[in-house]
């Protein structure tokens, strides 16, 4: 017979952080239980997850093309505000339980074709990191004295990083939420196209609180030992960086980014313009899942 399921998903940051897998916590309306794979949940006909990471897509993907209707909470603040209500500690067993009284308009479903457009943007995205390391290295060469032809190949790459660019964002913006959330983002900052900050809209968990993004990302007092997640701190330094040339360059951007790189020196101004680029992709997302009253 046919299940329905609740899910608190594991974070896949944790496996690293703990040296072990993590299992997911399971609810079935009447027990809680734990499984590795969300594709051991065979016999599903419905699954409601609290969170979707790019490392669960192929398994989503496959339940989908199964014919399983996967759903996803769009606002995790719900499972907070259930907790305080029920005096209830957080846990994973917790949250998987607390999924279950929810209304179904609070999740939206997933979709083939959402999984698919994610799974391409993957190898483009590494792709184009490939491409910004490589140009980067033959132009410190070059530098150096070093020429052997590199300028050409320099040439060749930045046409390629920029129709990489295009594509990246063109399956961004096409996507329900997140190219709403790129959008919204990109109108906070003053910004009309960002490459770095498309990536960070798909790949950046922005249902988790402010801190805790600080935290993956490292901007804490200490780095947070280093133990942070270091492609997505370079990516999120890197738009930081063309904010802050740019602006220099006397672009158009919003009020408080060109107040920041004015008044502050080099290293404060590239720590603050990074914060403010989370605070304003979180602000984004919020926007985007709970719009305020009165449009």
């Amino acid at each position: 017979m046919a299940r329905v399921y609740y899910v608190d998903v594991a974070i896949p940051a944790d496996k690293k952080k703990s040296g072990r897998n993590k299992d997911h916590a399971v609810f079935d309306g009447d027990r809680v239980f734990s499984v590795g794979r969300l594709i051991e949940l065979e016999d599903a006909s419905e699954i409601y997850v609290d969170a979707l990471f790019p490392e669960l897509y192929g398994e989503v993907l496959e339940l989908l093309r199964r014919g399983i209707k996967v759903y996803l909470l769009k606002d995790v603040t719900k499972l907070k505000k259930l907790r305080m209500e029920n005096n209830m500690k957080k846990s994973d067993e917790n949250d998987a339980m607390l999924l279950a009284p929810i209304p179904k308009e609070m999740f939206r479903p997933l979709t083939v074709e959402e999984l698919e457009i994610k799974m391409r943007i993957g190898p483009l995205i590494r792709r184009y990191r490939q491409i910004v390391r490589w140009k980067k290295t033959m132009k410190r060469l070059i530098k150096r004295g070093l020429d052997y032809n590199f300028e050409e190949s320099v040439r060749l790459m930045e046409a390629d990083r920029m129709r990489i660019s295009r594509e990246i964002i063109r399956h961004v913006t096409s996507l329900p939420l997140y190219g709403e959330v790129y959008r919204k983002a990109c109108e906070i900052l003053g910004v009309k196209w960002s490459t770095e900050l498309a990536i960070l809209t798909l790949e950046l968990p922005l249902h988790l609180p402010l801190v805790r993004l600080k935290g993956l990302l490292g901007l804490i007092p200490g780095g947070n030992g280093g133990r942070y997640d270091h492609r997505l701190r370079s990516c999120i330094t890197s738009f930081a960086m063309a904010l802050y040339m740019n602006v220099k360059r006397r672009a158009s951007f919003s009020d408080k980014v060109a107040e920041v790189v004015d008044r502050l020196p080099r290293r404060m101004a590239l720590c603050r313009l990074q914060l403010m680029t989370l605070k304003a992709l979180r602000m984004a997302y919020l926007m985007t899942v709970k719009p305020p009253a009165g449009g």
